[in-house]
């Protein structure tokens, strides 16, 4: 049985104490820096970036705030500090 994808669009932006590092951060996403969630960048600024995804569906995807705080944590493991947003296509 193929696995669903579950298709979101994802605002990046920079902490108050991270923006020196925030290009980079938002560079090495664009990158494929989560291999699981391959990101296309949609448009950003110098403390704000859009992004477009798509996920396997999973507990982590069961609302918006929990998926947002699940990459958070993900990119936090990686030392990117970023304040996510999340909305997931239903």
């Amino acid at each position: 049985m193929p696995t669903a994808f579950i298709p979101f669009t994802m605002r990046a932006s920079a902490r108050e104490d991270d923006q020196r590092t925030f290009r980079t951060d938002i560079q090495r996403i664009s990158a494929g820096h989560l291999r699981f969630a391959p990101l296309d960048m949609l448009r950003s600024t110098n403390t704000q970036a859009l992004f477009r995804g798509a996920v396997p569906k999973g507990a982590h995807t069961a609302t918006d705030a929990g998926f947002a705080r699940y990459l958070e944590d993900r990119l936090a493991a990686d030392n990117i500090h970023l304040d996510l947003s999340v909305t997931i296509d239903r």
